[in-house]
């Protein structure tokens, strides 16, 4: 969704900015550190760069920031949700990185909020992939159900690909 969107709005702006032609390209950093870490690296090496659209995952984002702010690029992302990414003072927010998604403080809160006051769900159990994104998104959610007066039974999580919750289930009961 990202990348079309830039499409279409560097098709809407005829190609050029200021005079100065746009060439879009793009790297996959696969949602994962290391790809985070491969693409930042290429891009920061480009000197025809000025600024990257992206990254697609907040992983991606902590691996390559560094990088590319150091190349002194703007890197603005659609979809990172991690709150240390632009937190102030923490280490993981860089000079130039912004975003145009909410952070996981804001829907994590609201998930609680909806499962409190809306459903009336008193208990809760967060289960999760690993990944930051899960991670982070559980532990607010966590953290404000309990501020709310709900208990949280189990916080745990499962590895991609994992077909067998029988172990979680077992938890949970």
């Amino acid at each position: 969704d990202s990348r079309n969107g830039v499409e279409i709005a560097i098709d809407d702006a005829g190609g050029k900015i200021l005079g100065h032609t746009i060439k879009f390209d793009g790297e996959d950093g696969g949602c994962s550190a290391e790809g985070g870490q491969a693409a930042g690296t290429k891009l920061a090496a480009d000197p025809t760069i000025i600024a990257v659209i992206g990254t697609s995952c907040s992983s991606e984002a902590r691996a390559a920031e560094p990088l590319l702010s150091k190349a002194g690029f703007v890197t603005i992302s659609s979809s990172n949700t991690a709150p240390d990414l632009t937190e102030a003072g923490n280490a993981n927010n860089y000079p130039g990185y912004l975003r145009t998604a909410h952070n996981d403080k804001v829907q994590g809160a609201a998930a609680a909020n909806f499962a409190y006051n809306f459903l009336g769900v008193r208990k809760a159990a967060t289960i999760h992939d690993g990944s930051l994104y899960a991670d982070r998104l559980q532990a607010v959610f966590a953290d404000n159900f309990k501020q709310l007066g709900g208990t949280i039974t189990l916080q745990t999580s499962v590895t991609v690909g994992q077909t067998d919750m029988s172990s979680v289930l077992a938890s949970i009961a």
